[in-house]
């Protein structure tokens, strides 16, 4: 019961926190691409790969409430996948090609670039 005690304290800081984030930068556009969710994921990948690299205990309470709780209601599929499907239905299909290839290969950096700077620090 604990564990998912920490995971609802972690998912309730995280999904304000996507939101307002969020809501700073809605008109914000870079390349004509929604930056918004794309720097939420970024960020929250980034961290999960710091996280990774320190949190070797996958049951730990650390783990629930950072990791599953925290960074888990912080980054967004489903917003990433909405900002999509508008810029399909808006007409602008090269746009979403570039923002799902911009969005995964630098969640996927952030991630990979966190966890090496930090793994063995």
């Amino acid at each position: 019961m604990t564990k998912f005690f920490l995971i609802a304290c972690g998912g309730a800081l995280g999904a304000p926190l996507r939101y307002i984030i969020n809501d700073l930068m809605k008109n914000l556009y870079f390349f004509a691409l929604p930056t918004g969710i794309m720097l939420v994921n970024f960020i929250g990948c980034f961290c999960i790969g710091i996280a990774m690299a320190y949190i070797s205990d996958l049951k730990s309470n650390i783990y629930f409430f950072l990791i599953i709780g925290f960074l888990g209601s912080f980054t967004t599929m489903s917003a990433f996948s909405q900002q999509t499907i508008e810029l399909l239905y808006n007409g602008k299909e090269f746009n979403a090609l570039i923002y799902v290839v911009a969005s995964i290969a630098s969640c996927l950096i952030g991630t990979f670039l966190a966890y090496s700077l930090f793994k063995n620090t």
